[in-house]
Parts: C-alpha cells; structure tokens; sequence
C-alpha cells in the first residue's frame, strides 16, 4: 500500500519520487483544475466551507435547493434529496422499501443499497429470471430492483433495456456512483439509459465524489411522494448537509465539467485504439477503465514507474483486482508510456 502525502493527479510523489498515476476514481481531474479550485474557493467566501445544521431549520442556505434543482435538471428526474455521502444516500432510499416487499438484487450491488445477496448470475441472465419471475408473480405491494449502474471491477455499463417488458409496477433502486457526470449525455449517467414507463418508479442515488468532485450524496426520484417521505426520515433531518462551498463550485462548473469530460475521452479512446488486441486487457468503450489479467500486477508496472489500482473488493482478503483507470489529466505522453509498459 503507497502513502501519499498530496492529492494525486496525473501523477502521484512517493518517497519524493514521482510516479504516473493510474487509479482512483476522479475521473475528471478536477482536484487539479484551476478554474474549478477556484469556484470553491469562492463558495467558500460566499457560504463558508461547512453549514452545521439540519435542513428542517428555519434558516437554510439557498445553495442547496439551487443544487438539487440542477440535479434534477441533468438526470431528468424531477425530485432531487441531497445528503451527505453517496452511502448515506443509499440507505435513505432503500429506507423506503415496504416491509415485507420482494427484493430482487442485480449481480453488483453496492453496499449503501445492498440489503441481502447479489446474484451470481451474469447481468443479462439475471435481467431474464427478473423479468420472467415479476411479470409471472402476484404481488401485494410492487418488487423492487436493486442494482449498480455501473460495475467498475469488470468495467460494464448494465444494459436496462429489460424494464421495458417489465408489466407491473416495481420500484428500481439504482447506485449510479460511477455513472453520473461520467456517462450518458451531458454527464447525466444511467438516468438517461432508462426506459420511462408509468409502472416503474425510480430512486437513482449517487455519489457526487467521483466524476464531479464533490463530497455529497443525492437521490433523484420519479415519484414525489417517496422523495417527501425521504426528507421526514432521519437519513435527512438528523445530519449535516454537504459542504455549501463545494455545490456552489457544482452549480457554477457547467462548461468545466463538459471541458473534462471531452478530454478525458479523447484519451479513453486513444488508449483503447493502442490496446484493442491486447488478450490480457478488457475494457467497455464507455468507461475510462481497463481491467487487467492477474500476470499485469502492480509490480510489474511499478518497473516502469506507474501505480495502477491493485487491491481486493469488496472483500479486503480475496483477490486483488488489477485496472487501469484514467482521468482527464493524463497526457499523450503518459497514455504512450502505459502501453509500452503494457
């Protein structure tokens, strides 16, 4: 395990060495991006980098109806609860479930949503036993789905075209941690990948930590009665709210974060033209992720002066996973210096 000292980037200084850095998950490099640490900079100005009190108060910062407004705006899903973390928004949705409710868990689920096993099967196999068994089962109150958007261990964007033959109602609960402000149009993640239909009520919850660089949590949902019921339980009223100071840099990134993304994929798509016939990589055209054979550890790359992300999840003694991940601060240069290591 490497100890920094400094918020990596392109690159990352240990032991006052320096090395191209390849994990993590801030896809956009904003932590290194000028004009974005200056919007916090002036958030903190405006609204100081901590408001400590709960959102049911009588005085309330308007940053926080402003961000989950623009949330709502880019997932197109029409009411929007921040919270904290992305785990902490999890729960808060699969909070909601009716006791008694029938569950049915995707291969992948995070544990901020994960309330029983996920399935061994793989993703598309287990869309058709879900959609055979709910459209061939009665149910007292609506089945609810859980899923990731996104499985960065084998980096795969889940296809949910499957819910359009769903012909009950149920409710899908969906992480898109790894997917909002990373995938879909203008950034909108899985959100606009999903099939709209009367029957099906939809709760995305969402880190902001990842692509879009902001520690906080939020659930978009379709239905506004289950967003009301969000803000009255203790996941919303009993904690402190985001950093004002870091929405306000979100609410104020717009074209930075449209900047990021163009150059992160023009770098994606470099890499995966070098690697396209390498047998020891797999990657998912959409995703600034490569999955590696077990021979690629972090050894071997670290000969070449290069940390890759190499650990075990999410259990901490199985096997390690090795990837690639890349940001949009990484140069021609360092995408040309990876493959001959590769």
């Amino acid at each position: 395990m490497f100890s920094l000292k400094h918020t990596p980037g392109r690159t990352a200084i240990i032991n006052e060495k320096e090395y191209l850095f390849f994990s993590g998950y801030a896809y956009l490099g904003l932590n290194h991006d000028p004009a974005f640490i200056k919007l916090i900079q002036k958030g903190i100005d405006l609204y100081g980098a901590v408001f400590p009190s709960s959102r049911i108060s009588n005085t309330s910062l308007d940053i926080y109806a402003i961000t989950e407004k623009k949330l709502s705006s880019l997932t197109q899903i029409p009411n929007t609860i921040l919270l904290p973390s992305g785990f902490t928004a999890g729960k808060a949705a699969v909070g909601t479930i009716e006791e008694g409710s029938s569950i049915f868990h995707a291969p992948f689920c995070h544990p901020a949503i994960r309330i029983g096993i996920n399935s061994n099967l793989s993703f598309s196999n287990w869309a058709s036993e879900t959609l055979r068994t709910i459209n061939n089962t009665v149910y007292l109150t609506p089945p609810v789905i859980l899923s990731d958007s996104v499985n960065q261990l084998t980096a795969e964007v889940y296809d949910f075209s499957f819910l359009q033959e769903i012909q009950q109602k149920i409710i899908c609960i969906i992480d898109d941690s790894h997917g909002i402000g990373l995938i879909g149009k203008n950034g909108a993640g899985i959100s606009s990948q999903l099939p709209l239909k009367e029957n099906i009520e939809y709760l995305i919850t969402y880190s902001l930590s990842k692509a879009l660089n902001i520690p906080a949590g939020a659930i978009s949902c379709s239905n506004k009665n289950t967003a009301e019921k969000i803000r009255k339980s203790s996941w919303y009223t009993s904690v402190t709210p985001p950093s004002p100071a870091f929405l306000y840099a979100f609410c104020n990134a717009t074209e930075i974060y449209q900047l990021q993304r163009e150059k992160l994929n023009i770098q994606k798509e470099s890499l995966q033209e070098l690697i396209e016939n390498n047998p020891d990589i797999c990657f998912q055209k959409d995703l600034p992720v490569f999955i590696l054979s077990e021979a690629l550890d972090e050894d071997h790359f670290s000969k070449s002066d290069i940390i890759i992300s190499s650990f075990a999840y999410p259990n901490p003694s199985g096997k390690k996973i090795n990837r690639i991940v890349l940001n949009a601060l990484h140069s021609k240069e360092d995408l040309q210096i990876l493959t001959n290591a590769l």
